[in-house]
């Protein structure tokens, strides 16, 4: 073929858009059928922000990890898993055919962007301009590095952002080339909603707009009072996102180490470098938590043999930079895309290079931004061959795509389950605390408590300073009943709860379980006093509330449980289990209008659970009012049909009405379903 002929293909838009979606589909495809890994154990489970559109403002006051230390903003980010839920009902196949299709529309919009730009930066034929535009795109869409932005749920946040950025760098080109003011301003408004969308998906949209500024003042805006109109709407975007992030509450940072001198943060960024350019050439050991450092490492010299690997990392990411600033000098065809691609890759890297504080050093879905400048300077070296050589170039081009997308296919593969993620995670070198924690909790979700507890012993001796462990192995020790060896565990995180506070997250259950141990002894008292300093400590924690309230029922009466889950719910109007708690409690304490009231709180808050409307259905059927009993539970059916004891409580409805034949049909559903699901739900 050609070059005018694939020059000619490549400027199909359709035919690029296909090859965008069908690679990326079919090279993501062992992902479909992955369950819920890692964060999205909370992120499309726990998260109380996105089952209902109640939500749609609230998720702006609100942090994207609720109890944790980050401060990720990402209210746009929960928005689309809203949209995902209300889609597929919580199936997990949707959500990944969403991050597919979200990495695949990133892929093609960034092959219009290039299409645009590139002439700003090339001396060459339209064809030409094509078919480097395609092979970027393409290459950079099936690029392995990408996995963790795509086959994971949780990941998208990076291909949502660019996406919303990628439209709004087209868009205002658009609006700059707009013939009347309308047009500008209607093509202008789209680019700023656009752009404030991508900001409020990830923080890495900032690095995007720094990329269009940097364009518009170097190629893109032609004259001065064009650069400066361009910054001013840019720094309107900023001020408006800036007025969004300071909703969320205050979070106190985690307790962490002091910043290492600049010296050691110029070495942690070589090394970086040097991963990332060796994950660009060679993706093979690909893992999400990666380390580039150990200070193990210079305990002796036979340490620092066996840890030569970071030394290696350090010399790859010095030769890439003299590299890269040796191709950027090269006074040869394509040196504007050279240096366009090294300045694009620089200000994306810049962020996560650990010259700033992170909270790791090294992660694969970081460079999905990066990665474009680095494929644009491999680009950019290639144009500077003879025309004679470059035919066979594009020919290695593609070849690189088909490997590179068969890489990633097998990558996909790695989210089938949670258990094969850690396990090949850490057969892949990367057994850092927390997937080593997963690995652990996923074995105590199945009840098997020897390998959990092994799992966690390796933990503690390996991280003896990760506190969750000990604490989880304290839970672990509780529940196979070894009550006196959990109690120390527990009680040695309980007695520096402050302190494992400020460096942890999620270090309630320590007391919660201490508690539990408590009370078991029938130390009620003190399990209560334990609570109560737990509550006040972790106010956002339900599970100690509702804990505390069953034991004031059992010292104090029903009254002082009501009372409890009350003033929970009260100041937490999200919060579905609060509610639905709230609801039974009034049930059963003769209150029916308070009952129903907070059971229509809850069922606002999840479009499909259907407990809140069973729940007014057994409130209206203690009142005899059996029609409005059965108009409840019927829309509790509609909403959740899976769910066995929907049918169970619908054959005693229809049994008072005296429909015996149709509650015999409804119980027969319920078995039904419970032979399906394998168990009573």
């Amino acid at each position: 073929m050609t070059l005018d002929r694939a020059g000619a293909l490549c400027a199909r838009r359709l035919i690029v858009l296909l090859l965008c979606v069908a690679g990326t589909s079919v090279i993501y495809a062992p992902a479909l059928s992955g369950g819920v890994v890692w964060d999205d154990a909370y992120l499309v489970g726990e998260n109380p922000f996105f089952k209902s559109p109640v939500f749609s403002l609230e998720v702006f006051r609100h942090w994207l990890f609720f109890d944790s230390f980050s401060t990720y903003y990402r209210p746009v980010q929960n928005w689309s898993y809203m949209l995902d839920y209300w889609l597929w009902r919580g199936n997990t196949v949707g959500y990944h055919l969403t991050n597919i299709g979200l990495h695949a529309a990133a892929g093609f919009l960034l092959y219009l962007l290039l299409r645009r730009l590139l002439p700003t930066f090339l001396d060459a034929a339209r064809p030409t301009i094509s078919i480097v535009s395609a092979l970027i795109a393409l290459t950079w869409t099936v690029h392995p590095v990408h996995n963790a932005a795509v086959a994971y749920i949780s990941g998208r946040a990076d291909s949502l952002a660019a996406v919303l950025a990628l439209l709004a760098w087209l868009m205002a080109l658009t609006a700059q080339e707009a013939p009347g003011a309308r047009g500008k301003s209607m093509w202008g408004g789209a680019a700023m909603l656009a752009m404030l969308g991508a900001l409020c998906a990830k923080e890495i949209a900032l690095v995007w707009l720094a990329l269009f500024l940097s364009h518009q003042w170097w190629k893109g805006a032609r004259t001065m009072r064009g650069k400066i109109a361009v910054t001013l709407v840019a720094l309107a975007v900023l001020g408006i996102y800036a007025g969004l992030h300071s909703l969320p509450a205050y979070r106190a940072p985690m307790e962490d180490a002091p910043p290492a001198p600049l010296d050691a943060r110029l070495l942690l960024m070589l090394r970086a470098l040097g991963d990332y350019t060796g994950l660009m050439f060679f993706p093979a050991k690909l893992y999400m938590e990666r380390a580039i450092s150990d200070v193990a490492a210079y305990q002796s010299a036979a340490s620092w043999r066996t840890h030569t690997h970071g030394e290696w990392l350090s010399v790859f990411g010095l030769l890439a930079l003299i590299g890269a600033s040796a191709a950027c000098a090269w006074r040869a065809p394509g040196r504007p895309l050279r240096i366009a691609g090294a300045a694009w890759f620089a200000i994306a890297f810049l962020p996560i290079s650990n010259l700033f504080p992170l909270n790791a050093e090294v992660a694969e879905h970081w460079i999905y931004l990066a990665s474009i400048g680095f494929i644009a300077l491999l680009a950019g070296i290639v144009l500077a061959f003879p025309s004679r050589w470059q035919r066979w170039a594009c020919a290695a081009a593609m070849l690189a795509i088909v490997s590179l997308g068969a890489r990633t296919a097998v990558r996909s593969g790695d989210w089938a389950d949670a258990e094969t993620f850690c396990r090949r995670t850490i057969e892949a070198g990367g057994a850092t605390p927390r997937i080593l924690s997963t690995l652990s909790a996923i074995y105590a979700k199945r009840g098997e408590w020897a390998k959990e507890e092994l799992v966690l012993r390796k933990t503690i001796e390996r991280f003896p300073e990760f506190a969750p462990a000990r604490i989880q192995l304290g839970i672990s020790l509780a529940k196979q009943g070894r009550p006196a060896e959990a109690a120390q565990l527990l009680e040695l995180a309980a007695s520096a709860v402050d302190e494992t506070a400020r460096r942890f997250p999620r270090t309630w259950p320590a007391a919660l379980n201490l508690a539990k141990l408590r009370a078991d002894a029938g130390d009620a008292a003190a399990a209560l006093a334990l609570l109560g300093e737990a509550r006040n400590r972790f106010p956002e924690s339900w599970e100690i509330v509702r804990y505390r309230g069953t034991l004031l029922r059992d010292a104090e009466g029903a009254r002082a449980e009501l009372r409890e889950v009350e003033r929970f719910a009260a100041g937490h109007w999200w919060h579905l289990d609060s509610w639905l708690t709230l609801g039974r409690l009034r049930a059963a304490g003769g209150d029916p209008e308070g009952a129903i009231a907070a059971f229509e709180q809850a069922g606002r808050l999840d479009l499909y659970d259907g407990r809140p409307l069973a729940g007014i259905a057994q409130v209206e059927l203690s009142r005899h009012r059996t029609e409005a009993a059965l108009t409840a539970q019927c829309a509790a059916i509609a909403r959740d049909p899976e769910r066995p004891a929907h049918y169970v409580e619908l054959g005693e409805i229809l049994e008072q009405l005296g429909r015996g034949a149709e509650a015999n049909g409804a119980l027969r559903k319920a078995q039904m379903l419970i032979a399906k699901a394998g168990g009573p739900s």
